[in-house]
């Protein structure tokens, strides 16, 4: 089993759904999936179309209760749901002090047999409080969607510190397994920025890269992935083809 999170301080650079497509296309291949939604925004639950004010989630799991895991319409993907409560879990579990802090997730999974599920993919919100460092310290490896802009480091360098910081507190196999550019357009600028990422970020980029596709708003709208929702669109293309890379990577 192993257990991914998708990371950055950043909103806005695809990071649900990378995670929500990559979940898919490994649940596609035949791979038991299980997504846990730890964003407060629920938007990977939403995506799946599995939001519900009223069904038990991270919110729940992260305050120690039996949580149900729950069954999506595609192949082999589950999803333990987050809904607008999980925006209190921050305050509640700093003021927690009778458990660990840090580790809830992790004892969670920890209560699954190995061969429940081949991957475990948690969508973590766009800071580094204490809903990622639980994520994080439950993970084997950490994926970094990137967005191509002006700004695309800002912030990753105190990113990269902090997965350290964690990685040396909490869990010492936590590894970055590497950076996915998101959005990427075909445009002199964007190879420009690419090529310096490259230069900047060495093995670390990924070789694959995720194109900008409007069929990924338009799935959004659906609430369904963009590999069922339009196999034949170049983001479809280009996630089957990370999946591949990351897998890779993994071995």
């Amino acid at each position: 089993m192993k257990i991914i999170s998708f990371l950055n301080i950043k909103g806005g650079v695809a990071k649900t759904t990378s995670c929500v497509n990559v979940a898919a296309e490994l649940g596609k291949q035949g791979h038991k999936v299980l997504l846990i939604d730890l964003d407060p925004q629920s938007n990977a639950t939403k995506y799946l179309n599995m939001y519900n004010p009223n069904t038990k989630g991270t919110y729940e799991l992260l305050a120690g209760e039996d949580v149900p895991i729950q069954g999506t319409v595609y192949k082999n993907l589950w999803i333990v749901p987050a809904n607008i409560n999980l925006i209190m879990s921050e305050a509640e579990i700093l003021a927690d002090t009778k458990k660990a802090r840090e580790t809830r997730l992790k004892k969670w999974i920890s209560g699954k047999r190995e061969d429940t599920f081949n991957y475990i993919l948690i969508d973590c919100p766009p800071s580094l409080g204490m809903l990622s460092i639980n994520a994080l310290a439950a993970s084997d490896y950490v994926i970094v969607p990137l967005k191509i802009d002006k700004f695309a480091l800002d912030g990753f360098e105190y990113l990269m510190g902090s997965i350290q910081e964690v990685r040396e507190e909490f869990n010492n196999k936590l590894k970055t397994l590497g950076i996915l550019v998101t959005m990427d357009r075909a445009t002199t600028i964007n190879r420009t920025i690419k090529q310096e990422l490259k230069d900047e970020l060495g093995d670390m980029l990924f070789k694959q890269s995720i194109r900008d596709n409007v069929e990924v708003i338009k799935s959004t709208f659906n609430t369904t992935p963009v590999i069922y929702f339009n196999a034949r669109a170049n983001a479809s293309k280009d996630y089957k083809s990370f999946v591949e890379e990351m897998q890779q990577c993994l071995i």
